[in-house]
């Protein structure tokens, strides 16, 4: 009897770990990656790894560089075929999409494009120019120039992955404070982030999504791995909601 229960404690010892070990490969998948800008046309593909054959919808969004504003919002599902995917083994390779953006009703000037399933992210980020010639992709320049997952590349030190939020002048977001920070400084989008200095001390400038940003302001519920960035307006702040981002410190 009692080597049938040593015998029945081994295989629910091994069901438990073959489990485990399947979540955490699922957990280390990419969920999505943009492949490129064809004549303005954002293409890339998105999956979820626990539900590898189901095509699910992404999150896509396109933002102005420089003033943070976020100009096309986009929830396409995934569910164009690509054979590569399902050579790479991602699904059953129904996963692509193609999203058409109208980047005539937008302004000169350089745009990030982010993309999250469940509200994880994409492996990159896509880098654009619109000017009078139109539009230029300028992402294989930036990955030529960098290593994102590099610690030492650059000058640009991974500091993990933080979650991010957003926060702006009204009354509801700064308790009162306006645009003024802990450190004096006057909050401006595309630059100021709130911080615990314990982690990340005042006036460290880090990058998050290709954008640097300084340290200048603590919030009262942001502790630990936790950043808050500054916008303008309070509809930019929800359009942010809550991402888990990599941080990189530039030195």
């Amino acid at each position: 009897m009692l080597k049938k229960k040593t015998l029945w404690y081994a295989l629910a010892m091994a069901a438990v770990l073959l489990l485990g070990s399947t979540i955490t490969s699922y957990a280390a998948e990419n969920v999505g990656h943009f492949e490129e800008l064809e004549n303005g046309t954002i293409i890339g593909w998105g999956w979820e790894p626990t539900s590898p054959n189901t095509a699910v919808p992404v999150h896509v969004t396109v933002t102005n560089t420089e003033t943070s504003e976020v100009v096309g919002d986009f929830n396409p599902t995934a569910g164009i075929y690509h054979a590569d995917l399902k050579e790479q083994g991602i699904g059953n390779g129904v996963h692509g999409f193609r999203i058409t953006m109208d980047w005539d009703s937008v302004a000169d000037g350089t745009y990030r494009i982010e993309g999250w399933v469940n509200e994880r992210s994409f492996d990159n980020t896509l880098t654009c120019t619109k000017n009078a010639d139109g539009i230029s992709d300028d992402s294989s320049s930036e990955k030529a120039g960098s290593e994102s997952h590099s610690e030492t590349a650059h000058g640009l030190q991974s500091l993990g992955i933080f979650r991010t939020t957003g926060y702006c002048p009204c009354y509801q977001c700064s308790e009162g404070w306006g645009r003024h920070t802990s450190t004096g400084a006057i909050a401006t989008s595309g630059h100021t982030i709130a911080v615990d200095p314990r982690v990340i001390p005042y006036g460290s400038k880090v990058m998050i999504n290709g954008v640097i940003y300084t340290a200048e302001d603590r919030g009262g519920g942001v502790r630990g791995n936790h950043i808050d960035i500054f916008y303008d307006t309070h509809s930019q702040t929800r359009q942010h909601g809550s991402r888990n981002l990599e941080v990189f410190l530039v030195s």
